[in-house]
């Protein structure tokens, strides 16, 4: 039986050493969602970041999930901190030999290029996705991105406004940002964070060149003359197409110890089908998928020979999961009574979902919002049924006592692609069973987020009740913020109803009362503690219903050596090496 890798193997057979040398490719069907760090955010890009861009602090590649959040210095010469009483108080100082490759022998990078970087996540013509992680840590960068704010809204042609907003980036003072002197930095923390190194090894925190003023971030321009501080850069980027990778003569290897660089080159070959980029991966004309996974009806041949070409690890997927609309006015505003949203806990069929996402070699049934791989995790089952199947009669009971003798209707709303309709439908057959009628709204995935789950309007018109989705981490070990902020915190909301990744629009002064408090404690221990409060609160309230931890799993060919899956999922590009064939 396969089995779900917990430790790192060290693909490496035996005898065998590392070897330098080789073009590694990737095949698949899409494209990147940005290339320049500021916007990139797709699972599929973290590894082109992995590979072009440093950070002061990040991660070493490991295919051990009890060592995926091991902190560890990159462009700093430590990875600690803070260093005040206070505990909001972080100092770097930049190793000395870590460049770009600008000029002729490259340049040094500066704390100067530190603060850059961050400074342009709040760039008003194209806002970072990642800048909520430093609006609420960072001191001073609400009023700087306000600031911003203010010039994009002035009247004027696009390019004086992008010269206005560029002038103000480079010479506006930001109270959290100090460059002490051309190696050195200061960050000063709104309130302690227990996990603030963690947001500053997010790509989006790589520094930033001078040459990047001259344009707006993921702009056309920028993203065919990116320039790079790590051991590849981008030599050609055809949007759709392809990209290739080559070695970056101003990285120094002796600065880095969390990339070690085999393969001369990374080609990415893009507008292949799943099923011809499968085919190409197991003949080995191709090294790697690169943005789909092995078709499910390929997996049984997989598990039954036990191909050592496919990798599965723990994730921390939070995938699927059901979340539910709190202001749907549908039904009596239904779904805002507890019992009704405690009965769909108990009428969903886990198991089902279970077999349709690959079954217990690649998921784990969820009983809760934290996955085995945060640190903040502490078992919960609140709602158990025999063999996770359900318990409809339960379930009946709760509607009928909320005033639902002879069940209700339901809209689910999910994504129509791949295996989603099929979940949806599992999901369907199970609330029938409780009385629960489920009209089905299969959306694509554009219309998904931006005009259901993310749109409040949708939620209170009652475009949908409940909806099938999924969450991924944007790092391992120290991430219950990741999940719990990001998913149900309701202090943070804005005037205009933006209610960001809080798809069900879920309010609780509690759950917001231990949330601060777990976000602002300087111990990491206590933070969890007060995390796993928060975690039983959402629970207690039913505000999404638990389905699967998904496994992460990739395909690479035979000649595929270390392939290690932390900190990037689909592969960290930089330690792999390529075996001889």
């Amino acid at each position: 039986m396969t089995t779900v890798r917990t430790s790192d193997p060290r693909a490496g057979r035996a005898g065998e050493r590392p070897r330098d040398g080789g073009v590694l490719s990737l095949v698949g069907a899409g494209d990147v969602d940005h290339l320049d760090p500021a916007l990139a955010y797709h699972t599929v890009t973290r590894p082109i970041m992995r590979a072009c861009t440093r950070q002061l602090v990040t991660y070493r590649a490991t295919g051990d999930h009890d060592r995926a959040g091991d902190l560890v210095a990159d462009l700093a010469t430590a990875a600690d901190g803070p260093f005040d009483d206070e505990g909001r108080q972080y100092r770097f100082t930049l190793k000395a030999g870590v460049k770009w490759n600008a000029g002729q022998h490259g340049r040094e990078i500066t704390a100067a290029d530190v603060v850059r970087g961050i400074k342009r996540l709040a760039h008003p013509m194209a806002p970072s996705p990642g800048l909520p992680y430093y609006l609420s840590t960072i001191e001073g960068l609400v009023e700087f991105r306000d600031a911003l704010l203010a010039i994009e809204r002035r009247a004027g042609a696009p390019e004086s406004r992008a010269a206005a907003i560029a002038e103000f980036l480079e010479t506006a003072e930001v109270s959290g940002l100090r460059v002490q002197d051309e190696r050195t930095v200061v960050f000063s923390t709104v309130q302690p964070s227990s996990d603030f190194l963690n947001i500053l090894a997010l790509p989006f925190a790589t520094p930033a060149p001078v040459e990047y003023l001259a344009h707006v971030p993921g702009s056309a321009e920028i993203e065919q003359r990116l320039i790079s501080n790590g051991p590849y850069r981008i030599v050609e980027y055809r949007p759709g197409t392809g990209i290739r990778l080559e070695r970056n003569p101003a990285w120094a290897p002796e600065t880095d110890e969390a990339r070690a660089a085999h393969v001369d080159a990374i080609e990415v070959h893009e507008g292949l089908t799943e099923d011809e980029a499968y085919q190409q991966v197991m003949s080995g004309a191709a090294d790697l998928l690169w943005d789909s996974q092995p078709p499910t009806e390929r997996l049984p041949e997989l598990f039954v020979t036990e191909d050592p070409r496919l990798e599965i690890y723990l994730a921390g997927l939070l995938s699927p999961y059901l979340v539910i609309n709190f202001l749907s006015p549908n039904e009596g505003g239904a779904t805002s009574d507890l019992r009704v949203r405690t009965a769909l806990q108990y009428a969903v069929d886990k198991q089902a979902v279970s077999a349709i996402w690959g079954g217990p070699r690649l998921n784990t049934i969820a009983h809760q919002v934290l996955p085995p791989l945060s640190a903040a995790r502490r078992e919960l089952r609140p709602y158990p049924t025999e063999n996770d199947t359900g318990d409809p009669e339960r379930a009946r009971r709760l509607l009928a006592e909320a005033g639902y003798p002879d069940g209700l209707r339901l809209r689910l709303v999910f994504r129509n692609q791949d295996i989603h309709p099929d979940t949806a439908e599992a999901v369907r057959l199970a609330l029938a069973r409780a009385g629960v009628r489920v009209e089905l709204v299969p959306a694509p995935i554009e219309e998904f987020f931006a005009g259901y789950l993310g749109s409040a309007a949708a939620a209170r018109a009652g475009a949908w009740d409940i909806a099938l989705t999924g969450w991924e981490p944007d790092w391992n070990g120290n991430n219950a913020r990741v999940y719990l902020q990001a998913l149900f915190d309701s202090a943070s909301v804005s005037d205009n109803d933006d209610w960001g990744t809080n798809f069900g629009h879920y309010s609780s002064p509690r759950t917001n009362e231990l949330l601060k408090a777990a976000l602002s404690c300087p111990d990491p221990d206590e933070a969890n503690r007060l995390f796993a409060q928060a975690e039983e609160e959402v629970l207690r309230d039913s505000a999404v219903v638990p389905i699967l931890f998904a496994h992460q799993y990739w395909l690479h060919s035979s000649r595929v050596r270390d392939w290690l899956p932390y900190p990037v999922l689909n592969g960290d590009l930089t330690n792999l090496w390529l075996a001889r064939t």
